[in-house]
């Protein structure tokens, strides 16, 4: 079932990686054309509307670039995959964006479909370019482009864009100081659900459940760290407290595992639920290793979120914060607010203000009646 949430994900993520490719297909071409001064082989075998404006045509190109690109993506990110051998999706991808450049050519030639037949082979051959030394050094640069454009966008994935600006720019080689908004989310019955399931299955519920929890994207929030079958999830604190951004992520995120029950059930038999804390204060965010380096976030903010998600179930609570953060959203009548008391956690020597969240009636009620209309 596709819910408008979805469908948001959806078309920011197909919007997103149009713009990506697009921005640095347009600066990768600009700069084969500045680095080599070679602009016949855009104006002769590139150029779809027979014009002398080499920016218009790498424009014209890096959006086709662009489209092709975010197709394959958009293709590969299909659950159908998984059925196939690792390697062999890369093999196929790598062919898809190779062969485009040939693609390109052909489209630019004009041919029309009834030029490829057996007879007319050698036609198609004619109207190809000359693989000359320009031609195969614009091949191997369309390539090594491409390849890097790839890489570059899974390592964004990686460090998630927000924190793209400050890697790239080296400034958490020295530790900062931030106040965020973190909220534990996990998988309540999640051992006796993976012995029901078994490792294989249960790894697949898993990324079921990962990907739609990329409707947070939707509230603003940025996914910091995946721990076994739960996630953390971060926010500034004027992205997380506007609109209730941290609170909306939370029940939009179950009330979409809801709307595709009849998905979860028939592949694994349950429909799977979640419990959360969420928490508000000071972290140092720096740069972590060598070997291998990655974004940390260190404090005791940290850590109380992670025992607040852990009382959960003593509580029979599905979603709890911190009156630190229940004191940082103005009044609204879309939640309800129950103070369980000064509550000692593990490892605190101070007790934490708890707060149980939960939807209020009134706006049950709004949208039962908008489905009724």
């Amino acid at each position: 079932m596709f819910s408008k949430d979805k469908y948001i994900i959806f078309l920011n993520r197909l919007f997103r990686g149009f713009l990506f490719n697009f921005i640095l297909w347009y600066l990768s071409l600009l700069f084969y054309a500045y680095l080599t001064a070679e602009n016949q082989i855009f104006k002769v075998y590139l150029n779809f509307l027979k014009i002398d404006d080499i920016y218009y045509i790498i424009m014209v190109l890096s959006t086709i670039l662009a489209l092709m690109y975010s197709l394959v993506d958009w293709i590969f990110s299909r659950r159908f995959w998984r059925l196939f051998p690792r390697q062999l999706i890369t093999l196929i991808k790598s062919i898809l964006n190779f062969a485009s450049a040939f693609i390109l050519i052909l489209a630019a030639a004009r041919l029309p479909i009834t030029t490829f037949t057996k007879e007319n082979f050698t036609n198609v051959l004619e109207v190809l370019p000359e693989m000359d030394q320009n031609f195969i050094r614009f091949l191997v640069y369309f390539y090594v482009s491409g390849f890097l454009i790839v890489f570059f966008r899974e390592v964004l994935k990686r460090i998630g864009r927000k924190n793209a600006r400050i890697w790239l720019l080296g400034l958490l080689n020295k530790p900062m100081e931030q106040e965020r908004i973190f909220m534990f989310i996990d998988m309540t019955q999640s051992t006796s659900i993976a012995e029901k399931l078994g490792h294989r299955k249960f790894s697949h519920l898993i990324q079921d459940v990962f990907n739609d929890l990329s409707i947070v994207d939707n509230y603003k929030g940025q996914i910091y760290n995946y721990v076994g079958d739960g996630a953390i999830i971060t926010w500034t604190p004027r992205d997380g407290i506007r609109n209730y951004n941290v609170l909306k992520a939370y029940f939009a995120f179950t009330k979409l595992i809801e709307n595709r029950g009849r998905y979860y059930k028939r592949k694994y038999g349950l429909i799977p639920k979640f419990k959360a804390g969420a928490h508000i204060g000071k972290v140092m965010v720096l740069l972590i290793g060598q070997i291998k380096r990655d974004i940390s976030y260190n404090g005791d903010t940290i850590n109380t979120t992670a025992r607040i998600e852990s009382v959960c179930n003593e509580y029979k609570s599905k979603f709890l914060i911190s009156g630190e953060l229940y004191s940082s959203f103005p009044e609204t009548k879309a939640f309800r607010f129950k103070h369980l008391g000064n509550i000692s956690l593990k490892g605190k020597s101070r007790g934490v203000d708890i707060y149980n969240v939960s939807k209020s009636a009134v706006t049950k009620k709004k949208k039962a009646n908008k489905k009724k209309k």
